[in-house]
């Protein structure tokens, strides 16, 4: 088994809209990962190179509602919009899946203004992929609070994001015995830099923590 590979009972669904070299590197890395990938694109050349590494590749336009709803993308649990350079069928594209049901939608934006209308018609999170890449983006799909993300292997990596409402008060140590399979490397208070921080540092609100850890264990403590 692929290491990092998600057990079949555990399977989640990814459709990925737009096989670019974003939306492709996605898709694979997703599949390595063990997600049940819908790959889809306009290009037929691009869906075919796709059946090598999704569960189902499809020839549709990503702005037809009715063709989504036919390829059964309203069951997915990610949504990520690839077609970022097509500004127009991006935008379509992060609407209708937000409108059909999909509960986190990530989508790619070439410009800050793309971007803020992407927020605007309920893109969950933007990626811009000259500073984010694509497999990335793949190992982080789950992490709701994410501010950045790095990959170290196929199941690990290292992650910048706002300390969860859960730890708020919590020790290092406390995190440390509850969560054994990440770790709390530096705490960023406004200016204030703590690496190593000590087992009794107090995590407070607003805090921003660099986690490592294996990928499933800070999504579960990004989300708790």
């Amino acid at each position: 088994m692929l290491r990092g590979h998600r057990p079949d009972t555990a399977r989640k669904r990814v459709a990925v809209i737009g096989l670019g070299r974003f939306g492709s590197s996605v898709a694979r890395v997703c599949h390595e990962l063990g997600y049940d990938v819908t790959a889809i694109d306009i290009d037929e050349r691009r869906v075919a190179e796709a059946a090598d590494y999704a569960t189902l590749a499809a020839q549709a336009d990503g702005s037809d509602e009715e063709a989504l709803l036919s390829l059964g993308v309203e069951r997915s649990e990610v949504g990520v919009v690839g077609q970022g350079q097509n500004i127009e069928a991006s935008i379509s594209c992060a609407l209708i899946l937000k409108r059909i049901g999909l509960p986190w939608v990530i989508a790619k934006a070439e410009t800050e203004l793309h971007g803020e209308i992407l927020v605007k018609v309920g893109a969950d999170r933007i990626v811009f992929p000259e500073s984010e890449a694509g497999d990335q983006v793949a190992h982080s799909l789950e992490i709701r609070h994410l501010v950045a993300y790095m990959n170290l292997t196929s199941a690990s990596g290292v992650a910048r994001m706002e300390v969860p409402a859960t730890a708020v008060r919590q020790t290092i140590g406390q995190i440390d015995t509850a969560r054994p399979n990440i770790c709390i490397v530096l705490v960023q208070r406004g200016n204030l830099l703590l690496p190593r921080p000590l087992p009794d540092t107090i995590l407070e609100a607003g805090d921003v923590v660099l986690v490592a850890g294996l990928d499933e264990a800070i999504d579960a403590f990004a989300d708790s």
